[in-house]
């Protein structure tokens, strides 16, 4: 059985924090004072099956583990919204400049290979945000890289969005149907916030690293309004 924490303690900011911004990407290195219990806190929780159904033809649980760790803030303090306006307030630098919703939990996706490792094949890309909006209006991706093995990272894509249906399967030599733009270099206890317009996904280069580890990343979505 996992200890329990105060959220407040285990995911406190740094004070420390250092934003560069590269005209898409915001990143914070050194997000979390805590990262390496926050590690430690995730490497001893169970991991549900993300949009799982073993009846259904999944690659899921065959070719890889997909999960997500839902972690329920309950009733948030005032240091939770504070260190929340913080970050928000340097988004507001850069993107729509008024108010923001978001889903006040700790979300964190989390990845195993069973099979896979051509990195050939990655994630299939998704939206989080209509392609055609403005930056200004658009959804903000926030991602924290979590796990200490740190391959990849986040890939942006360019090319005609084409869906998917992730139920069945996540990975695709995706490289085949769309243009490879950047790699946001995975690191640990790095933050990076951008527009969640752009075509993106997960991206390793070794899968070696994830067949006895998991890939931890924390996301949430901050929603103009």
């Amino acid at each position: 059985m996992s200890k329990c924490y105060d959220n407040d303690i285990l995911f406190r900011p740094s004070e420390k924090w250092e934003p560069q911004w590269d005209g898409e990407v915001l990143t914070i290195d050194n997000f979390y004072e805590n990262a390496d219990a926050i590690y430690q806190w995730l490497t001893n929780q169970d991991y549900p099956l993300w949009k799982y159904n073993p009846e259904s033809s999944t690659r899921n649980n065959v070719d890889y583990r997909d999960a997500r760790l839902i972690h329920k803030i309950g009733h948030p303090s005032r240091q939770y919204h504070g260190n929340m306006e913080r970050l928000l307030d340097i988004c507001r630098k850069y993107w729509h400049k008024g108010n923001y919703n978001w889903d006040m939990v700790y979300e964190f996706n989390c990845f195993q290979t069973i099979t896979i490792d051509d990195p050939k094949v990655q994630h299939y890309p998704h939206i989080d945000s209509n392609l055609e909006s403005m930056d200004s209006e658009s959804v903000l991706n926030m991602l924290v890289y979590l796990d200490i093995e740190e391959s990849g990272g986040t890939a942006i894509y360019h090319g005609e969005w084409i869906t998917n249906d992730e139920n069945m399967n996540l990975m695709y030599p995706v490289e085949e149907r769309f243009k490879l733009d950047r790699v946001i270099e995975h690191k640990f206890n790095r933050c990076v916030i951008f527009a969640g317009n752009r075509m993106h996904g997960a991206y390793i280069n070794d899968y070696n690293k994830y067949k006895d580890n998991w890939r931890f990343t924390q996301v949430n979505f901050f929603h103009p309004c």
